[in-house]
């Protein structure tokens, strides 16, 4: 238990830099040219973001943990876990593409990057979890997207 306490943290404490990263990259001067910005856009996707967070979070309920192993409230399968697995993640990631947006700085984006790809190495590792965890698990997943309605549906 130690071990995967241990991982399940060394995530968290990874994701919370990660998100400190993208701030930063957005205040400091740009590092190479300038890409495309707008602050319309921007405030659109972080209030789209914020809402998706509010919402997957009430949906969770008592399931809702920062850590990438289930704590063994139940499974979340209804409200807006039925169009996607991991609504929270996607809804983090639209406040970060904002946040980018708003930027118009390429290392912001680059940040953003680096947390999709974060956000996909954690899934993997929590659905394992999810999948020993919860009986239903691989057929909720099976005609579930991962982020998006449709989209990464686990064979």
């Amino acid at each position: 238990m130690a071990d995967k306490s241990l991982g399940a943290w060394a995530m968290v404490a990874l994701q919370g830099l990660l998100f400190l990263l993208v701030v930063v990259a957005a205040l400091v001067p740009a590092i190479g040219p300038a890409v495309w910005d707008s602050l319309v856009l921007s405030i659109v996707l972080i209030l789209v973001g914020a809402a998706g967070m509010f919402w997957s979070g009430r949906d969770l309920g008592s399931s809702l943990t920062p850590l990438p192993v289930p704590n063994g409230k139940g499974l979340a399968a209804k409200g807006i876990y039925k169009f996607a697995r991991h609504p929270m993640y996607t809804a983090i990631l639209l406040i970060c593409l904002g946040v980018a947006v708003g930027a118009g700085k390429i290392q912001t984006y680059v940040v953003v990057l680096a947390l999709v790809v974060f956000f996909e190495v954690k899934t993997r590792y929590e659905e394992r979890y999810l999948l020993k965890t919860y009986d239903g698990y691989a057929e909720y997943a099976a005609r579930t997207g991962k982020f998006l309605p449709g989209i990464g549906k686990r064979g």
